[in-house]
């Protein structure tokens, strides 16, 4: 009966959305893409000839995010206000303009630099214990501690007394003594070789491996004698092939303990980088040219010409980028191991929402597309941040006062996630000052974790109050993240968030899969993604995300579209 029910539920749905032509269908820009994939800014009349493009595929809202660490908002090469032109652009092809905000994606911009590269508010970029981090929004570099704090007594070290390497196993390793060598440095460059006492010893002992404790081989550096501040480790190891049989996750591959055997934090290497790699991917990149605040400072510039300090500051250098605590490492394969002793002590980027000043900050950025007279404002809780160890980030003294000194995750999480609802609170009330509309993402991760078992790309500890949003605060929503879950844990879901805004009478849109598609050809993903659109009750649209992927400037310098979405869109949407 309930199954009868549901289907007639659909069809009687299905048939309203054809009978009243509502599926809405909404595109997406965000413009580094847009910059990247062109290979260049683009001027009015490219402009147009983007929303031309866009309305002729019957694109009714044209959604631009809006990044805050790029300098092309204050700067434009062209010599025009970007967003207002934007604005005037899409109105004239008969576009809505929305600007989508994205409040936790604050920087960081780029790859993690040497240590030793300039590095100060003013060049906009921060400094903690991975690197340099290039690019960072201006606010960002002015508060360092407004970012989301570790956890107190978890980020910092006392001098290292023991190392250990751990096998995931306890088979034997051909590794020895002879084969190791340990380097020290006070930065994460220039390594020098470590010439105090330690003994060294191999057993087997009992540690934690998911999802079960099994022993490992281990061999241990003891009776170390590293200077407090040398907190750089390099392990080298003379075998390096691929033969090698020292393997484990990166997460429990290494351990350090200090003096009175406490357990150290730590954080690991991604691996070294060479000048080259850093001079031809990133300073010399006509990517990055023209979106990175940091590279456009003279004095970086002069830096990067001087080839005798780019090659000191690489010298031994090894980045500390983002890595899954599961990945996994082998040392005799790899042949070296860098580690931090110590953990970041905040998320430079991801602002925590309980101070004042951070969501005056985040309205200024509402005010300043108001004032450009955009039609409405999209807010986007997901970005670029992320974290190998992501619930430790949270607890800022702010938001430990008002939870009167309990750290248990959901006080916290709940503390944070008012913080965030108040904003949102403050920015409807703006918003609607200028009679203008407000959309929310509805976030998979909000409500299942990523099936791929990837990095959270949601602010740690936040309660996400979505229902009190979709009662209280917006006027439409917008699904993000179907492609992080298997489609049963999609469709799941989907019904959830959907349930909430039918029951509101709010429109929910479904944002589109962008991974794998190419410009010239067809994508069957994309074709499914309507198909669920058109099926499912729940669902009043379709996002195109993004338009740099569907959109190309060609040889003569003018727009054109990509094909296939324009038949795809004709034969299963309209």
């Amino acid at each position: 009966m309930n199954r009868t029910k549901s289907k007639t539920h659909i069809a009687i749905r299905n048939s309203e959305k054809n009978d009243q032509n509502s599926l809405r269908l909404y595109a997406t820009t965000d413009f580094t893409d847009n910059k990247i994939l062109y290979g260049q800014f683009i001027n009015r009349e490219q402009l147009d000839g983007l929303h031309k493009t866009l309305a002729s595929m019957g694109v009714t809202r044209h959604q631009w995010i809006l990044q805050t660490n790029v300098p092309y908002y204050e700067n434009y090469p062209y010599g025009f206000d970007l967003l207002e032109s934007v604005v005037q652009s899409a109105h004239k092809y008969g576009l809505e303009l929305y600007t989508c905000i994205k409040p936790f994606e604050k920087g960081h911009f780029g790859p993690i630099l040497p240590h030793t590269m300039p590095c100060q508010p003013t060049l906009d970029s921060l400094k903690d214990i991975r690197g340099v981090l290039p690019s960072m929004d201006p606010f960002t570099t002015r508060h360092p501690e407004m970012n989301l704090k570790r956890r107190a007594g978890t980020h910092s070290s006392t001098p290292i007394s023991t190392i250990r390497l751990v096998k995931g196993s306890d088979h034997p390793t051909r590794i020895k003594k002879e084969h190791l060598s340990l380097w020290i440095s006070t930065t994460n460059n220039r390594f020098v070789p470590y010439e105090g006492p330690y003994t060294f010893h191999e057993s087997v002992e009992w540690r934690f491996r998911f999802p079960k404790w099994r022993k490992c081989r281990i061999l241990s550096l003891c009776d170390l004698e590293i200077p407090l501040d040398h907190r750089y480790i390099l392990i080298k190891c003379s075998l390096a092939d691929d033969q090698g049989d020292f393997t484990n996750e990166m997460g429990n591959i290494l351990e350090m303990e200090g003096s009175n055997g406490e357990p150290l934090p730590l954080t690991l290497s991604s691996g070294p980088v060479t000048l080259q790699e850093h001079m031809k991917n990133y300073f010399q990149s006509e990517i990055w040219a023209g979106i990175t605040r940091y590279l456009e400072h003279p004095e970086i510039q002069a830096e990067i010409q001087n080839t005798q300090k780019m090659q000191a500051h690489y010298q031994d250098y090894y980045a500390f980028e983002d890595y899954e605590l599961a990945d996994w490492k082998t040392l005799d394969k790899d042949g070296t191991l860098a580690v931090i002793c110590g953990k970041p002590e905040y998320m430079p980027g991801n602002l925590c929402p309980v101070y004042p000043e951070v969501r005056e900050h985040w309205l200024d950025w509402v005010r300043y597309c108001l004032d450009r007279e955009v039609d409405g404002i999209n807010f986007r809780a997901s970005n670029h941040i992320q974290s190998p160890e992501f619930w430790e980030y949270g607890f800022n003294d702010i938001v430990l006062k008002k939870s009167e000194g309990k750290t248990d995750a959901l006080t916290v999480s709940r503390i944070n996630g008012d913080a965030y609802t108040l904003f949102l609170r403050q920015a409807k009330e703006l918003i609607k000052s200028k009679g203008k509309g407000i959309s929310i993402h509805l976030e998979a991760q909000m409500i299942h974790k990523d099936d791929r078992g990837r990095l959270p790309y949601l602010p740690p500890n936040v309660e996400w109050q979505w229902q009190t949003w979709v009662h209280e605060i917006g006027d439409e929503f917008e699904f993000r993240g179907g492609w992080s879950l298997r489609p049963w844990n999609r469709d799941k879901v989907i019904d959830i968030f959907s349930a909430v805004t039918q029951n509101a009478q709010k429109p929910l849109v479904y944002q589109s899969d962008f991974h794998s598609r190419e410009f010239n050809k067809p994508n069957p993903n994309s074709i499914e993604e309507i198909k669920l659109v058109n099926r499912h009750p729940g669902l009043d649209g379709y996002v195109l995300y993004e338009t740099a992927l569907f959109t190309r400037i060609d040889k003569s310098g003018h727009m054109i579209k990509c094909p296939y979405w324009q038949k795809a869109l004709e034969d299963e949407f309209f």
